[in-house]
């Protein structure tokens, strides 16, 4: 028994391995061929792929990443590509990951490209690409990405930047934060989770150029409006929300408001028209979608009540005839064919009399 069971360890490890072990990152597309085996790490070793952002990769998710070189002629790329938990923490990775340099491309519904450098949105996957000429190389990343394709989570992408106003909107800006170390990052306002990342909130922020000032857009969403309240209600005891700040003050001025479970937040300015100039476009509403079955009632109507009350008196009073006929048909075939035997037992039958008249009364004079 042990030998069968050793066997079959033996093969179920055999045949789980070359599905572990898969290569995320194709040996060749489009003319490029790899120059040494993929580099695989786990969520730990990350620094060695993201040197100082792997704190902020971990944060976020990250799984797993590798790491490829390949060569054409006399070109080289290296691709890594980051498989994360899910498609919102890859697009977080995505926004964090953007460099002023790069600019929207088409070769993904999340892509941006500088000229030495590639970022391509995959589902779960995030495939970071180096080299000397990114654009001209355009068709071969789709290739690329192609073969990423099938082994990528098709999973939606979060939405909580379709409410960041279009207007003055620097293009490139959006970063997206799902915990604390990414937003202090470019937001330092305090240590630890001072926007809730705890209580369920997801955060996204934006740059902003009107009439020649910039500011900052915070945008952050939380489960239920009553969180949102408290949080809010829990920053302006320790931020100057809503203020106007003086230059001499080194506190950031910050100008808020909340939209259900929308919280926004303005800073990076001291203007408060511009703040509110922000703040106005924000128009957030939570939606309870309600999919289970439904049913219309109807209330019948005085004629439908009687006649629904005479045909079923009707029915009533057509069962009661058919079966009393069955009973009383039953009774004459049985005392036909079993006289004496069924019904008609007169040595069974006792009946007490009070003798008041002559005649005796028998059994028999019952039937």
């Amino acid at each position: 028994m042990r030998r069968v069971f050793l066997s079959f360890s033996v093969f179920l490890f055999a045949v789980t391995l070359p599905a572990a072990a898969q290569d995320l990152l194709p040996e060749s597309f489009s003319g490029w061929n790899a120059t040494q085996v993929a580099a695989k790490v786990r969520p730990e070793a990350l620094d060695q792929f993201a040197g100082r952002d792997a704190t902020i990769l971990r944060e976020c998710g990250t799984l797993a990443a590798e790491g490829r070189t390949y060569a054409r002629g006399g070109q080289t790329l290296t691709a890594t590509v980051y498989r994360m938990r899910d498609p919102t923490a890859a697009y977080g990775i995505y926004t964090f990951l953007q460099t002023d340099q790069m600019s929207p491309a088409n070769l993904t519904q999340y892509s941006s490209l500088s000229p030495q450098r590639a970022l391509l949105l995959v589902g779960n996957l995030l495939l970071d690409v180096t080299g000397s000429e990114m654009r001209p190389l355009a068709s071969d990343l789709k290739a690329l990405v192609a073969d990423l394709t099938p082994q990528a989570d098709k999973s939606p992408y979060p939405t909580l930047g379709q409410h960041l106003p279009a207007r003055g909107l620097i293009a490139g800006s959006e970063r997206y934060f799902l915990g604390p170390q990414a937003l202090n990052r470019l937001l330092p306002f305090g240590n630890g989770d001072w926007l809730g990342f705890a209580d369920g909130a997801e955060a996204e922020l934006a740059r902003y150029r009107i009439h020649g000032q910039e500011a900052t857009l915070l945008l952050a969403a939380y489960p239920t409006p009553q969180v949102a309240a408290r949080k809010l209600e829990e920053l302006a005891h320790w931020l100057p929300l809503d203020s106007e700040a003086q230059p001499s003050d080194a506190r950031p001025a910050l100008f808020a408001r909340r939209s259900s479970s929308l919280v926004a937040i303005v800073t990076q300015t001291r203007s408060r028209a511009l703040a509110d100039s922000l703040l106005q476009q924000i128009h957030y509403e939570s939606q309870v979608t309600w999919n289970e079955p439904s049913f219309e009632v109807t209330q019948p109507t005085i004629g439908q009540i009687v006649a629904g009350t005479i045909a079923g008196t009707g029915v009533i009073l057509l069962f009661a005839l058919v079966a009393g006929i069955g009973f009383g048909g039953v009774r004459i075939v049985v005392k036909y064919f079993l006289p004496g035997k069924v019904f008609d037992r007169d040595s069974q039958v006792e009946i007490l009399q009070l003798g008041l008249s002559s005649k005796p009364i028998q059994a028999k004079d019952f039937y």
